[in-house]
């Protein structure tokens, strides 16, 4: 179908007020109520961009579709975070329990030390 007739059939739809299905460039295009408002004003009927009508109308979506992507992908960083969180709980524990052990080995050798008069097993003096 021409373009011009396409124009015009799009004419007949704002001056008749009401929607109608037009097929331009193989796809169907709804010429719906909001579309009729939207070019209603145009004095030249020239004004009418069909490559317009034609992108907003294959637009679909927008944000609502993505939010399960989203969902999964905090999900993710979640478990990403969790999972670093246990390797960093793990690595101070480990090196709390290395602390202990030092001061537990310190305190043997004092106590040691003290009973035996003063020749414990890591006396250097």
């Amino acid at each position: 179908m021409k373009p011009e007739t396409l124009v015009m059939k799009i004419i007949e739809a704002m001056e008749t007020n009401s929607p109608t299905l037009i097929t331009y460039n193989g796809k169907k295009v709804h010429i719906t109520q909001k579309i009729i408002d939207k070019y209603k004003h145009c004095k030249v009927r020239d004004d009418i961009d069909l490559e317009r009508i034609d992108e907003n109308l294959t637009k679909k979506g927008g944000f609502l579709p993505f939010l399960p992507l989203i969902f999964a992908g905090l999900a993710a960083a979640g478990a990403t975070a969790g999972g670093a969180a246990g390797i960093a709980k793990a690595v101070n524990d480990k090196k709390a329990e290395a602390a202990a052990n030092a001061e537990a080995r310190r305190h043997n050798l004092a106590m040691e030390r003290e009973a035996r008069g003063g020749s414990g097993v890591g006396d250097n003096g």
